[in-house]
């Protein structure tokens, strides 16, 4: 059996942690920057400003601040005061958590049509956590490590009482959300509706903060208790944006959805396909600039055309044809006046 407390095993397990944050703060930078012109289209008027903006962008800046606070203190070449840099981490770290959970709790308060003990439970749960945040940020310690030339994380088991009251939190979220879209949409339709609005990005970070609290309960050791903690960290960042992301497109009418159809008037083949058009507005909002058009691969619908009822034909040569007293003669004789040849 491993011993997790072996000097040689914490060594190790703490390489891997350093290789897995610089992972993850990779990909969030990436992230951060391939959506900046999010943004910069809020700077510059072509989106409709709202005070959810706000929100918006200081979880993005609380983010990559808590992933260059990071890279920091994770890179130095010499010792630092690593309490204070611990203070600041976690600090950024709760700072992003707390903004995420605002914006997940904004969108239940919003299925919910504003509903006020909706409203009260999800601003009482989101506070719960800051209270929790801020203990943990009071009882953050950690010691410059000679042997690996980092600082060393201690009383890492404490931060399982504030993962799993996040775990909570985003479950009860999630459950808000889906049980408001369900209420208005039964059906069906509700699953495609959830879809749509992103709710599989909260999913992912209940999915991802359960590993976390899953290695705190077990208590291995220092550094395979805050192994995953980052991570459900930039995950939750990233699903919570991408959700505000998608709803201000479709809120504000730069979603178009539309179907395009075409049908085959000899074989009555119907053939479609739905399109989603994104549309940035222009010159204060009065132009309108297509940016990208995606169209999904035509669909069929064949429509079996109804055969026509059999008709029976029959054939007469034409001197079997008489013609009654009154109708017009059809024999030969002298043209009336006014007339014209038959051809």
């Amino acid at each position: 059996m491993v011993n997790w407390h072996n000097p040689v095993i914490m060594l190790n397990e703490l390489g891997a942690l350093v290789k897995l944050i610089h992972v993850v703060d990779g990909i969030y930078l990436w992230e951060f920057i391939c959506n900046l012109g999010f943004e910069w289209s809020l700077f510059r008027g072509r989106r409709q400003w709202r005070w959810t903006a706000a929100l918006y962008i200081a979880c993005r800046v609380a983010t990559v601040s808590q992933v260059l606070s990071d890279l920091v203190g994770l890179n130095v070449t010499g010792q630092i005061n690593c309490k204070l840099w611990m203070i600041f981490t976690l600090v950024f770290a709760y700072s992003a958590t707390t903004l995420s959970l605002s914006l997940y709790a904004l969108r239940s308060i919003a299925v919910w049509q504003r509903s006020l003990p909706v409203t009260v439970f999800s601003a009482a749960i989101v506070l719960t956590n800051v209270g929790a945040w801020i203990r943990r940020v009071v009882e953050a310690n950690s010691e410059w490590e000679p042997l690996t030339q980092t600082c060393a994380w201690e009383g890492t088991r404490r931060a399982l009482l504030n993962n799993g009251l996040l775990l909570a939190t985003e479950v009860i979220l999630f459950l808000l959300m889906a049980g408001g879209i369900y209420n208005r949409n039964p059906g069906p339709r509700a699953f495609k509706i959830m879809y749509r609005e992103g709710l599989l990005w909260l999913v992912a970070a209940v999915l991802v903060q359960t590993v976390p609290v899953v290695f705190l309960i077990l208590n291995l050791n220092d550094a395979m208790n805050i192994m995953f903690i980052i991570p459900s960290v930039i995950c939750t960042s990233i699903g919570a944006t991408r959700m505000y992301r998608t709803l201000s497109d479709r809120q504000a009418g730069n979603v178009l959805d539309f179907w395009e159809t075409s049908r085959d008037e000899t074989t009555g083949e119907i053939r479609f396909r739905r399109q989603t058009q994104f549309v940035t507005r222009t010159d204060g909002g009065h132009g309108v600039d297509t940016a990208s058009t995606t169209a999904l691969p035509m669909g069929r619908l064949v429509r079996t055309q109804q055969q026509p009822d059999e008709r029976f034909v029959e054939r007469f040569e034409a001197r079997d044809i008489e013609l009654d007293d009154d109708a017009e003669s059809m024999r030969d004789g002298p043209k009336q006046e006014g007339e014209s040849e038959e051809t």
